[in-house]
């Protein structure tokens, strides 16, 4: 991805090692502000989310706040991988165009818990929510494998250079994996009731 447009938290150094050693050892909940476009629809440019420190009960789905380069960034688990020297989370914004660098869980601060905008509250921790979240990131590594395969088939058929057939094609699928997103998003924003401008239409009044 474009490290230009994460969702990110920018401090100074020591500021931020300083808070997350305090934060780790109190082990609450805390409210970060964040900017960037990385993960709109879901999170917006100003937002403030609530982050539970640690990574512990981290499902596919879930957001992450996780430190990259003196950066706070919140991203969504694509999958979590086992390997020898322990689980690996994959994470990748769900606007942004490449997956992150594979986390571990010492890089990881904590889950993101909930999304303040405009006065309300809204809650990841709910069903419509997560299974947003779920089908976001199965649609996402979907997408990547089935690109991953096109390219190297047009490598095979056409060779590697690029060209305008190809790179027009790959325009269209990602418009069309961002509309299916929105659309995703609307249905959530209805369904939990969250008055949002990204779902087209004010949302009902949220579920008892």
């Amino acid at each position: 991805m474009g490290r230009s447009v994460a969702n990110r938290s920018s401090l100074p150094d020591y500021v931020l090692e300083a808070a997350l050693a305090a934060w780790g050892q109190a082990g609450e909940q805390h409210t970060i502000s964040i900017s960037g476009k990385s993960m709109v629809p879901a999170i917006h440019d100003g937002d403030r989310v609530l982050v539970a420190h640690g990574c512990a009960g981290v499902r596919r789905g879930d957001v992450l706040v996780f430190r990259l380069d003196g950066l706070l960034i919140a991203h969504r688990v694509l999958c979590i991988k086992d390997g020898a020297d322990g689980k690996k989370f994959v994470t990748k914004g769900d606007n942004a165009g490449q997956v992150d660098p594979h986390l571990s869980p010492r890089e990881i601060v904590g889950q993101v818990l909930a999304i303040e905008r405009d006065g309300q509250h809204i809650s990841l921790q709910t069903f419509p929510w997560r299974a947003l979240g779920w089908s976001i990131a199965v649609g996402t590594l979907a997408w990547t494998r089935l690109y991953r395969l096109s390219r190297a088939l047009k490598q095979r058929l056409l060779g590697p250079q690029p060209n305008r057939v190809t790179a027009g094609l790959r325009r269209c699928a990602l418009t069309f994996f961002s509309r299916i997103l929105k659309l995703a998003h609307s249905v959530a924003c209805w369904w939990t009731g969250v008055r949002d401008t990204s779902c087209g239409e004010h949302g009902r009044a949220a579920k008892g």
